[in-house]
C-alpha cells in the first residue's frame, strides 16, 4: 500500500499567482498542484496544507496532521525565503517524515559564505571570495583582479544579483557592496568571475547521483547585459519557465565529464544535503568546473533544471516525484519517545 502525503507549501505562493494573473500576466501552475497530480494519478492519497501565519496555529496542523509523509516544498512562509530552513525544523521537532534536506542543511546552503568555507575544507573548487560587512572583512586578501561580482551572502532565487553585481572597478565594488548593505542588510560576498558556461547539474538519490547537467545559454541576454543568471535573465522580459526551458538544454559534451560530477556531488555532501538538489557551476574555457551555489530542495516544477534533467535520464516528471517519496520513506527515523500534542 502507498503511503499518504501531503503537500507542504507556502500559502504566499496562491497570492502571488492570483495577482499576476489578474494583471493579465504569465504564471506558472504552482508546484503543489503539479505534485498533487502527478502523484494522485499514481494511486497516492495526497492532501494539500498551505503554510500560513500565525506560526503557532501552523505548528498544530502539522501536528496533527495524519499523513504517512510530508512532502515540503514550502520554500519560504509568508514569503520570506529565510525561513525555509525554520519549517524544516518544525517537521524535525515534531518527528515528521519528510522530503528533502533537513534545517542543518538548509541553513548551510543558504548562507553563501558559510558553504564557500566549507567547500574550501573539503577541497571542493569555487571562485576565490572575500566577505565584508560593515566594519569587518574576510577571505581572500588580494582580491583585487576586475571583473568580480558582489552578491548578498543569504538571498536565492537570484535575489540581489542582476547587471550592477558584475563590477570592473574598486569604486564600482565598494558602490555595489553599501548597496547590498543598505538593501539586504546582510554581508557582502565578492566573487572572483568566472568568465565561463552556466551549467546546472541536478542530483538524486541516497546517495547523491548527478542526472544530465543542463546548460542555460545566456547567450540570449540583451545587448550589455554581463553574462550571468541574474534577475535580468530569470525573472524578468516576461519569461516564464517554459521559455526559459527553449535556452536550455542538455550539455552533451559534460555527460560524462566526471571532474563536474565529482564537485557537484561532493559540494552536496559537504552541506549534508539528502534526497535531491541542483547545484549551479561555472565551466571555465580550460573545463574546470567552480561550484557557485548548491541549492538544496530546488524548484519542483515540471519545466525547471531538475526535472528537465530527471527527464533526460528517462524519468518523467511523475517518476522524480515518486522517487522523492520514496527516498524520504526509505529514511531511518530517530526514536525520541515525544509525544505531539493534539488539539
Amino acid at each position: 500500500m502507498k503511503p499518504s502525503v501531503t503537500i507542504l507549501y507556502d500559502a504566499d505562493e496562491e497570492r502571488v499567482r492570483a495577482e499576476a494573473l489578474a494583471k493579465g500576466e504569465e504564471f506558472p501552475r504552482l508546484v503543489v498542484d503539479q505534485l498533487h497530480d502527478a502523484l494522485s494519478a499514481r494511486g497516492y492519497a495526497v492532501k494539500c496544507l498551505a503554510a500560513d501565519a500565525p506560526v503557532d496555529a501552523l505548528m498544530r496542523q502539522l501536528a496533527d496532521d495524519d499523513s504517512d509523509l510530508i512532502f515540503n516544498v514550502c520554500e519560504s512562509l509568508a514569503g520570506e525565503g529565510s525561513d525555509e530552513r525554520r519549517v524544516a525544523s518544525m517537521l524535525e521537532l515534531l518527528d515528521k517524515r519528510f522530503t528533502g534536506s533537513g534545517s542543518l542543511a538548509l541553513a548551510m546552503a543558504g548562507d553563501k559564505s558559510l558553504a564557500k568555507k566549507l567547500f574550501a575544507f573539503h577541497g571542493i573548487r569555487s571562485p576565490e571570495f572575500a566577505i565584508i560587512a560593515p566594519g569587518h572583512v574576510e577571505g581572500a586578501p588580494k582580491l583585487d583582479r576586475f571583473p568580480l561580482i558582489v552578491k548578498p551572502i543569504a538571498t536565492d532565487a537570484s535575489i540581489g544579483i542582476d547587471a550592477r553585481s558584475v563590477v570592473h572597478s574598486v569604486d564600482e565594488m565598494l558602490e555595489r557592496v553599501f548597496a547590498v548593505h543598505n538593501e539586504f542588510h546582510t554581508p557582502a560576498l565578492v566573487e572572483e568571475f568566472i568568465d565561463g558556461r552556466e551549467i546546472y547539474v541536478g542530483l538524486l538519490g541516497s546517495p547523491l547521483a548527478a542526472l544530465p547537467p543542463i546548460e542555460w545559454d545566456l547567450s540570449h541576454l540583451r545587448a550589455g547585459l554581463p553574462r550571468i543568471a541574474g534577475t535580468e535573465a530569470k525573472w524578468k522580459d516576461g519569461e516564464t519557465p517554459e521559455a526559459r526551458a527553449l535556452t536550455e538544454f542538455v550539455a552533451e559534451d559534460l555527460l560524462h565529464d566526471e571532474g563536474l560530477h565529482r564537485a557537484a556531488v561532493g559540494a552536496a555532501q559537504a552541506l549534508l544535503i539528502r534526497d535531491y538538489a541542483r547545484v549551479d557551476l561555472r565551466v571555465a574555457a580550460d573545463g574546470t568546473p567552480y561550484v557557485i551555489e548548491v541549492n538544496p530542495n530546488p524548484w519542483l516544477d515540471a519545466n525547471a533544471e531538475l526535472a528537465m534533467a530527471a527527464r533526460h535520464a528517462s524519468l518523467e516528471f511523475g517518476d522524480l516525484a515518486e522517487r522523492i517519496v520514496e527516498l524520504a520513506m526509505a529514511r531511518p527515523m530517530r526514536t525520541t519517545g515525544r509525544r505531539t500534542r493534539s488539539t
